[in-house]
């Protein structure tokens, strides 16, 4: 069984590589590949080129869930598209995602999973794995976060791991690109040990249903 990662960005690429490594040291018979994107994007409305070719996950999902059908034909195989909830509703997000795989016939395995709000949350789901990767993190700011709420996830997560939190590591890390370096290295470091059979996060349990069902398959 070959699983095909659709990543929003470097930091859930970073966990899923992790969290795949474990998984396939026990199985294998599964192989895997993780796509990152450079963000989320919007839906595309007149399909030109450079709506089509951002590096931006939703504006590029249609090209690639037809590009990876076509090779993903003869093998067992699963497409499992990851990204971020952020503003929207999730239940009417999940719909127009599987808008664009049916209007694009899409017949290889696939299913859509969303971190709400963000990846950031499935880190923060394992406590004992946050504690673990940060023996100093701030304990009494982590129980003040309500899972899988809208509150700015990420932010959160800085407040509880980063020295001086989130107004301190925007001033040290003013770009985007930076601070995406800094949620990689979180997504790494937590996701070393987060244990995937217990976690708060009920959209990480989604996607790890997800995946152990295909695991049965293989099995």
């Amino acid at each position: 069984m070959h699983f095909q990662f659709l990543i929003e960005d470097q930091s859930g690429a970073a966990l899923i590589e992790i969290l795949m490594q474990r998984i396939s040291l026990t199985n294998a018979a599964i192989t895997y590949n993780c796509k990152p994107f450079k963000g989320l994007g919007g839906f595309t409305k007149k399909n030109t080129i450079k709506e089509t070719k951002s590096g931006k996950l939703l504006n590029d999902l249609a090209t690639y869930l037809r590009g990876f059908n076509k090779s993903l034909q003869c093998i067992p195989a699963v497409i499992i598209v990851v990204l971020d909830n952020d503003t929207h509703n999730t239940e009417e997000f999940l719909v127009e995602l599987n808008r664009v795989a049916q209007l694009n016939m899409i017949t290889v395995d696939h299913v859509f999973c969303i971190a709400v709000e963000e990846v950031e949350a499935w880190l923060l789901g394992d406590e004992v794995a946050v504690l673990a990767a940060y023996p100093s993190a701030k304990i009494q700011q982590l129980h003040t976060y309500v899972q899988d709420s809208i509150c700015g996830t990420w932010e959160v997560l800085a407040d509880v791991v980063y020295p001086g939190g989130v107004s301190k590591l925007k001033k040290e890390c003013p770009t985007y690109i930076e601070i995406g370096k800094c949620k990689s290295e979180w997504a790494k470091k937590i996701g070393s040990h987060m244990d995937i059979t217990h976690n708060n996060s009920p959209s990480f349990n989604h996607f790890i249903t997800e995946i152990t069902k295909r695991l049965s398959v293989v099995c």
